[in-house]
């Protein structure tokens, strides 16, 4: 194999020496309107007390199952977010209470390792289910992780190949009302707004219920 510098001449200004650098394709979020990407997840990576009973014995946990018992919030978390993950995970507890009010799923996908997952849910009681993203998987097909858009290319401090905060709100027919994504770090996060499209997809579930009972 021929190496750079057996291509270049003594004399030659290594820094003046064409190079090739990869492309910057930015990550493209799923948006409202859109379909939801079909996943699963193994039951053996997930943590928490809220699977469908549909999977009692399933060794796969998918999209679909979570979706027959109402309304799914899909969110993407990291450990890898240092400090900010501190603030969104407070969030994201806060905001699991809330939907399992409403009679919906908050399903929190992370890339984490499975010791680090299950020691964060033991330790904060989390009121929601976690599943281990091994890869970035589920992350890449939501448009909220991309190798040529790495996220320690943007923010400071990140050393590791995570996702973007980001979360979904998934209706039962797999389209996405709601979508967010903090690029930026912003620590803007949307706990109305998810709320708001829960509320309307809960309501149209309780019409549809009434509606076929009638007939």
């Amino acid at each position: 194999m021929i190496t750079f510098f057996d291509t270049v001449h003594e004399d030659t200004d290594l820094y003046s020496a064409p190079q090739v650098f990869r492309k910057l394709i930015p990550i493209n979020p799923l948006q409202p309107g859109e379909k939801a990407p079909l996943f699963g997840v193994l039951r053996q990576r997930t943590l928490g007390q809220y699977l469908p009973w549909q999977t009692d014995y399933a060794k796969t946990v998918h999209l679909h199952d979570w979706l027959q018992t109402g309304p799914l919030v899909v969110a993407f978390y990291s450990a890898g977010w240092n400090s900010y993950a501190k603030n969104y995970l407070r969030q994201l507890t806060q905001l699991g209470i809330r939907i399992q009010e409403t009679g919906g799923t908050l399903l929190v996908v992370s890339p984490d390792s499975f010791d680090a997952l299950q020691t964060l849910v033991e330790q904060q009681d989390l009121p929601f289910t976690v599943a281990q993203d091994v890869d970035n998987q589920i992350a890449a097909k939501f448009g909220v992780y991309s190798i040529d858009d790495p996220i320690w290319n943007r923010i400071a401090g990140i050393t590791e190949d995570v996702p973007f905060p980001a979360l979904f709100v998934v209706a039962s027919d797999r389209q996405i009302q709601f979508s967010y994504i903090d690029k930026d770090f912003r620590e803007d996060f949307p706990t109305a707004e998810a709320l708001n499209q829960i509320d309307q997809q809960t309501a149209v579930g309780t019409l549809g219920f009434y509606e076929r009972k009638a007939a």
